[in-house]
């Protein structure tokens, strides 16, 4: 900001950049009383029962919904200052310019192809777009996330739609297979990726996929790191963008058809051939990333930001929003969404981003 230009200098801008920052005190005041309370009835909820499990619940979706005030009641104010300073220049169409080269959003439709899917989802999801919270659109990629709710709990709904399956891929942590941990925002950098979530459920000791339950077959960039037969639990990536299971196909069958990613899910598949009914057999509440394809090109990935959603729950959203197949990876502090390489959810680990074995992303 130009220190040389003072915020009283131009008028009404100065009452709305006042407003904004009061706002902001007050839901932070109000913020911290929410986790305090929090707190207390979490540890006071072994006496309390039922009724202060219900009460901390609401507090924890009161806590988030202030969080995301605050976040954009600051873009709200760096917006108003620079377009005041860029107005004071003289520049006419100050608004126009600086919303687009936000860091939120990065929109050029310029080299969009007319007839792509990508052209198809700019006029599809148009009202997405505009009320979005981040999105970005390239000539082969759209994607948004926005907060929404999945039967009163706040998740990130994250849209994705790439004109070439080669624009979806898997990477282990480091560059190779069984090569230590890294964070998603680290790798998310390295891979130079629009869009990347954390993976597999892994072997803490060296990276490599944790194969308890179903999983007995590991494929990285089309090679067989372990061989054997699927058993149901993996989500197999194929070269044409494809998510899916294939119990009972060997390592190779599933190369031989294109396989070039496997990941771990322990849990059950959320969603098959259209069908909700496995997700309902994981009853439990918590904190996962899942990913859910509507068909070929076109995801939706579901980031919860608490540990109080329902597997069958985001299953039935996804199916809502027209998925056929959909895969929960790894979960609770390892859950992770990256949008370049910019952290946006709220880790659960105690030192806040966990690193992980490998990853699931979108390049443009």
């Amino acid at each position: 900001m130009n220190e040389e230009i003072k915020v009283g200098d131009y008028g009404i801008f100065s009452d709305a950049i006042n407003t904004t920052t009061k706002l902001n005190t007050t839901i932070s005041n109000s913020g911290t009383i929410i986790s305090e309370c929090n707190t207390i009835l979490t540890d006071d909820s072994v006496f309390m029962g039922p009724c202060a499990e219900s009460c901390v619940q609401a507090l924890t979706t009161l806590d988030v919904q202030a969080k995301s005030l605050i976040e954009n009641f600051n873009t709200i104010n760096k917006y108003l200052q620079e377009t005041a300073i860029a107005y004071q220049k003289g520049d006419k169409n100050a608004g126009n310019t600086i919303l687009k080269s936000t860091d939120k959003k990065s929109i050029d439709t310029s080299s969009v192809k007319s007839g792509s899917r990508v052209a198809n989802a700019l006029s599809k999801y148009s009202d997405e777009l505009e009320n979005a919270e981040y999105a970005t659109v390239s000539e082969n990629l759209f994607t948004t996330t926005t907060t929404e709710y999945i039967n009163g709990q706040p998740v990130k709904v994250t849209h994705v739609v790439i004109n070439n399956g080669s624009q979806i891929n898997g990477a282990p942590a480091n560059g190779s297979y069984g090569n230590g941990l890294e964070t998603s925002s680290s790798a998310a950098n390295r891979l130079n990726s629009s869009l990347l979530i954390n993976g597999s459920h892994f072997d803490y000791a060296n990276g490599t996929e944790d194969l308890k339950g179903g999983n007995h077959v590991v494929i990285v960039n089309g090679q067989i790191k372990h061989d054997g037969t699927s058993g149901g639990q993996e989500l197999l990536l194929d070269s044409n963008g494809n998510i899916y299971n294939a119990k009972g196909k060997s390592a190779q069958e599933l190369v031989d058809n294109g396989v070039k990613y496997t990941f771990s899910c322990h849990s059950t598949q959320v969603i098959e051939n259209g069908d909700t009914s496995p997700s309902y057999l994981e009853g439990n509440k918590y904190k996962r990333n899942v990913i859910g394809q509507v068909a070929p090109g076109e995801y939706y990935i579901i980031t919860d930001t608490t540990y109080n959603n329902k597997l069958s729950d985001t299953a039935e959203y996804l199916k809502g929003k027209g998925c056929q197949n959909a895969y929960s990876l790894d979960q609770g502090g390892s859950v992770s969404l990256v949008r370049d390489d910019t952290l946006i959810n709220n880790p659960s680990d105690e030192n806040g981003e966990r690193a992980v074995g490998d990853f699931l992303y979108f390049t443009a």
